[in-house]
């Protein structure tokens, strides 16, 4: 067919925008849990340094108290509020996430010089979530967590609160679009997997109760442990029942 004005505008519009969506494909194809977006966080999990993927052992990652997550490589304002969020996107194993994701930390509001600290006070921030360390199952292979920091485009947020005692199948983009966060300012990840410990017993994470892995395995040290379900990824090898009602111990 004959061309006219009219159809090379329409093609070179139609040109225009295929390489506007193949721009935003490119964008929307960043890897989300592999420090991709924004400045690097500092990260210490016990005396190990997160380092984009480096390993963290599981004697130092599952025992925890608290990471330290700090802005790192990222220029806080001092008027600005924080998001931090924590997952697994690997759950309960990489070739299979159909547990993805788990919701390990999930903290808003937090101000510039504690972010610039990484030691989140319950009390000085809104800690949705409060950290649950990390419990990849035996034979699961490597795990990725994820740190991610998103600026709080309006100030304070009032947030909904969260079921803590359901941390499976969530996702951190579905949250970040609930509130308007737009992208990650910042990120970091460390890898870990399942390993026994002569020094700490534990469970393995997503295994049978009744045939728990590595309990015991020490009796010296926690001569009395049992095996305790929390949900169907997370156990733990402890001497009593957690004194919280998410724990089926709590609810039988």
């Amino acid at each position: 067919p004959e061309r006219t004005p009219r159809s090379d505008f329409a093609l070179s519009t139609m040109a225009r925008l295929t390489l506007l969506a193949l721009s935003l494909g490119l964008a929307a194809g960043k890897d989300l849990y592999s420090c991709d977006y924004g400045y690097d966080l500092e990260v210490t999990v016990g005396e190990e340094k997160a380092a984009c993927g480096a390993e963290i052992p599981y004697s130092s990652a599952h025992y925890i108290a608290s990471p330290v997550i700090a802005a790192g490589e990222l220029p806080v304002d001092d008027d600005s509020l924080y998001v931090m969020a924590m997952v697994d996107p690997d759950a309960p194993s990489a070739d299979d996430p159909s547990m993805a994701e788990v919701r390990h930390y999930l903290v808003g509001n937090i101000n510039s010089t504690i972010m610039a600290s990484g030691r989140f006070d319950a009390n000085l921030v809104d800690e949705l979530t409060p950290f649950k360390n990390p419990s990849p199952p035996e034979g699961s292979g490597y795990h990725r967590y994820t740190q991610l920091v998103y600026k709080q485009p309006a100030g304070k947020i009032e947030f909904e609160p969260l079921d803590n005692s359901v941390i499976i199948g969530w996702s951190v983009a579905d949250f970040a679009a609930q509130y308007g966060l737009g992208d990650p300012v910042a990120s970091q990840m460390f890898t870990t997997q399942y390993e026994c410990s002569e020094y700490n017993t534990q469970c393995g994470g997503g295994v049978n109760a009744e045939a728990p892995i590595c309990c015991n395995q020490n009796p010296s040290y926690y001569p009395d442990a049992q095996c305790f379900k929390q949900n169907d990824y997370y156990y733990q090898c402890l001497e009593t029942c957690p004194d919280e009602d998410n724990w089926d111990c709590n609810n039988k």
